[in-house]
């Protein structure tokens, strides 16, 4: 069977709108490939490599750490070549694993037949939010935006450095920075915002369909437990936006003063925005296995009483309480006293710390890295650890 018969309509995120179709013409990348080593290396040749090129000729490429030179500036490394390779590999690995977690949703008895029919409704808009040009040309105006505030945040600059030159004019290194480099480095960060948003909403129109849950399902979420795993597949993109942060708080390191106290303040920040970014969207789940837990629970204890009444009347030849028979004494009930104890371990909550684990390792090690420069790693331990076990 071809992949096409098993997923008509697979769910690809990373695909769609007028910079994809863009990248197509140019063969950056194909149907069945982004084709993420090569754009990486083309986008990081274009926002790295030519203010590289550019500050060599101008002899600003090497120098101590006083004159910020390019390959000692960690904002440089951070934004234009780390982030931008990794924003574009991202793409790869979070269209596979949302493709994956669409699919189980299709695959399984999870979905009633009415809703499989609401399901494929909501998958078809959210590919046409995917395919919107509006989302591209904001996201690029958002770029633009950025790279103009940054013209005004250099000029206002008295020292010099590789894109401020001697301190009264740009260079051309860091005109191309603003110009090409920081526009696009924004426009990859919130053309991947808005498409989480997309992924967000699409949860949000599976959570109100009809489920088949089960209580006592394995997974621990009455069935739903493949979708909170979904933050894993967005390491890469996590990594990327906090070596972003990290470099400024590496550049106050390095020409002012940072402690660790301050660091860790960071971090614990950011670890609460990472939580939210990737829990929000699942609220509607959160919500509708609250609910379920709480109506097989009580299910769970109306026929617990039943079968505990039938006992009794078998014991005893007679209830204590209230004597009566009804229709429950005709048939042999179940014990629903290991159903009722797995609903009350069912967790409504499908981020958990160990879902979270991976990704938060992630947002964290960048900061690690520059923790390390500054304390011996034996010391940034104890801060990583309380961190990780929050």
């Amino acid at each position: 069977m071809t992949d096409s018969a098993k997923d008509p309509q697979p769910f690809l995120i990373a695909r769609g709108g007028p910079f994809y179709d863009m990248q197509l013409k140019a063969k950056l990348v194909r149907r069945k490939d982004l084709n993420p080593l090569v754009r990486a290396a083309v986008f990081v040749a274009l926002t790295w490599g030519v203010p590289l090129i550019l500050c060599l000729m101008a002899g600003t490429a090497f120098g101590p750490l006083e004159a910020r030179p390019f390959l000692l500036d960690p904002g440089a490394w951070a934004r234009f070549f780390v982030a931008v390779a990794l924003l574009v590999m991202a793409e790869t690995e979070i269209e596979e694993h949302l493709r994956d977690g669409v699919r189980q949703f299709f695959a399984g008895p999870l979905l009633t037949e009415n809703a499989l029919v609401a399901a494929k409704a909501a998958v078809a808009q959210a590919l046409r939010r995917r395919n919107s040009s509006l989302a591209d040309v904001i996201s690029l105006l958002l770029g633009i935006a950025s790279s103009v505030f940054m013209v005004f945040n250099m000029r206002d600059q008295i020292a010099s450095s590789w894109a401020a030159g001697d301190g009264t004019a740009i260079s051309a290194a860091g005109w191309w920075s603003i110009i090409f480099s920081n526009t696009l480095f924004w426009f990859l960060v919130a053309r991947a915002f808005w498409r989480h948003i997309i992924w967000a909403l699409l949860l949000s129109d599976f959570s109100k369909l009809d489920t088949r849950l089960v209580a006592t399902h394995p997974d621990g979420h009455a069935g739903l437990g493949f979708v909170g795993r979904y933050p894993n597949a967005y390491v890469l993109f996590t990594v990327a936006v906090s070596c972003v942060i990290s470099a400024a708080v590496t550049h106050q390191v390095l020409h002012g003063t940072f402690t660790i106290s301050a660091l860790s303040t960071v971090m614990g920040v950011w670890l609460v925005f990472i939580t939210l970014y990737f829990g929000l969207p699942l609220v509607g789940f959160t919500k509708l296995l609250s609910d379920f837990k709480k109506r097989s629970l009580l299910a769970a204890s109306n026929r617990g009483t039943e079968f505990q009444r039938q006992v009794e009347r078998k014991t005893l030849g007679r209830n204590v309480e209230v004597d009566e028979v009804n229709k429950a004494d005709d048939t042999e009930l179940a014990d629903p006293g290991k159903f009722y104890d797995a609903a009350k371990k069912l967790s409504p909550m499908l981020v958990t710390r160990s879902t979270l684990v991976p990704v938060s390792a992630a947002a964290l090690l960048p900061f690690v890295l520059v923790g390390i420069t500054q304390l011996p790693i034996k010391e940034m331990l104890p801060v990583l650890k309380r961190l990780l076990l929050l």
